[in-house]
């Protein structure tokens, strides 16, 4: 075999590999650092890349091949890279450019993979049940190629069958994409994968029939498709500068947008989160004026009042200051929190609420004292908001059914705190919708106390579900904080 390397044919066959090859190398680059889906798709492209190059250097050894037999063991395994290239064609279409029929493309890949593996068992590929002639054939310039002929074997038109599928389902993307208004896209995949596809399918039939004495041009075809995409790759990159100030744009909008939406929430949260203790501040206010009015006046109760005034008061400032932090960028507090500490703190708040409501209390800490981390206070919020939802849940029930259980669990990922009642329960269409600000089942309610909880939530990577009882009475708050 003699490579002649001063052959013009030889080195326009190099130049078609390393151009293949940096395309190759330029989509492996990319499929780093694109998104998921993309990603897939520019490793494909990298590997049709690879196999053409492959297939180039099939093409010039096979132009150079001396013997039948040479040809022959050549020819058979060139299908290695070309059986990549009709394989992974659809799919690249299919993952880079959400377009085509996924059962068309198994089909094309079943006719192509049964004439490859037939590929394998002959001594001159599928294509010939042996070759009978063999001739170098001369071209302008001085170069010169191997052409052969010989019996042809039927495996070769069930490969040309598989090419053919694959051209159908190229075809086929094309006219979806077209029709969905992605014009550029469809003329990439239709006239340019397309053309690559018909030259390699119908020269191929040319040559090996006998009708064209020419060398195999395959990989120049597949240059047609991976040029399109260099070029579209360079208008991309072109685009990235006035693409970054745009989203950079969009980027500082959102932001605004973001913390004027937090700032709304935090203002809503503060005014329902106060509302409680301001409430409780007055009635004690009026209840030691009521006690000082006694003739005499019964200071054990007035001080009692003061002492309860003085704690509403250093919640109602906790409270503040906790909401306050969340709109200081950079000052959220974050420290381990004893999730039991809290529930039994927060029951200490409630519990005049639920003695008026004479609702029975249950509570059941999980022995292994779990941590999270976050404030101590926000977290306080969320429960309290949650045990005071099962209050009202219970306020027009029978007052024999009223309970409430408090449940923590610990987990290796996991913290979590279950308030359950026996109220009326939350239809099943309701259960998401009663996290949205404003939206209540019951009259006179809010609408944000579980919106601010599910926010706070969110904001240290934890979430709330709401549930059915366990006896299918009754609602579940499920709060799940990361453990720490």
């Amino acid at each position: 075999m003699d490579l002649n390397p001063i052959n013009w044919l030889n080195v326009l066959w190099g130049v078609v590999g390393g151009i293949l090859l940096t395309l190759a190398t330029m989509s492996l680059v990319l499929a780093t650092r694109k998104q998921e889906r993309f990603s897939r798709g520019h490793l494909l492209l990298a590997v049709l890349a690879v196999a053409s190059a492959g297939n180039a250097a099939f093409e010039m050894l096979m132009a150079n091949a001396g013997t039948p037999d040479q040809f022959g063991a050549l020819l058979r395994a060139a299908h290695i890279p070309v059986s990549i290239l009709v394989i992974a064609t659809p799919w690249f279409v299919v993952l880079m450019f959400r377009a085509g029929r996924p059962w068309l493309a198994i089909l094309a890949n079943v006719l192509w993979g049964t004439a490859a593996a037939i590929n394998f068992t002959l001594p001159h590929s599928r294509l010939y049940r042996e070759i009978t002639h063999l001739e170098r054939v001369p071209l302008l310039g001085g170069a010169e190629f191997t052409w052969v002929s010989g019996t042809t074997h039927p495996a070769a038109y069930l490969g040309y069958l598989g090419v053919f599928a694959t051209l159908v389902f190229v075809v086929d993307a094309a006219i979806s994409l077209w029709r969905r208004d992605e014009r550029r896209r469809a003329i990439i995949v239709g006239a340019c994968l397309g053309t690559s596809l018909a030259i390699g399918l119908f020269h191929s039939i040319l040559v090996e029939s006998g009708a064209l004495r020419s060398p195999y041009l395959v990989s120049l075809g597949f240059l047609i498709i991976m040029v399109a995409m260099a070029s579209e790759l360079i208008r991309a990159a072109s685009s990235a500068p006035a693409l970054e100030r745009k989203v950079q744009v969009q980027q500082a909008e959102v932001a605004h947008l973001s913390k004027t939406t937090m700032l709304g929430q935090v203002s809503g949260g503060i005014a329902h989160e106060l509302s409680q203790p301001l409430n409780a501040i007055l009635n004690n206010a009026e209840s030691a004026i009521s006690f000082l009015d006694r003739d005499p006046p019964d200071l054990t109760e007035v001080r009692d009042a003061l002492a309860e005034i003085a704690e509403q008061d250093r919640h109602a400032c906790e409270v503040v200051g906790g909401f306050a932090r969340l709109v200081r960028q950079g000052d959220r507090k974050s420290e381990l929190v004893d999730v039991n500490g809290v529930v039994g703190e927060v029951l200490e708040l409630a519990q005049k609420d639920l003695d008026r409501m004479g609702i029975a209390v249950s509570v059941e800490p999980d022995p292994g004292n779990p941590r999270v981390r976050g404030d101590p206070v926000l977290v306080a919020v969320i429960v309290f908001n949650l045990i005071r939802n099962a209050i009202e849940a219970m306020s027009s029930g029978e007052a024999a059914e009223r309970s409430l259980t408090l449940a923590t669990r610990g987990g290796d990922r996991d913290v979590e705190v279950v308030v359950t009642d026996r109220g009326p329960g939350i239809p099943e269409t309701d259960r998401e919708r009663v996290f949205d600000p404003f939206f209540t089942t019951r009259e006179g309610g809010s609408g944000l106390g579980l919106a601010v909880s599910r926010t706070l939530a969110e904001l240290y990577g934890g979430r709330i579900v709401a549930t059915a009882g366990p006896d299918g009475r009754g609602t579940s708050m499920r709060l799940s904080l990361p453990s720490a």
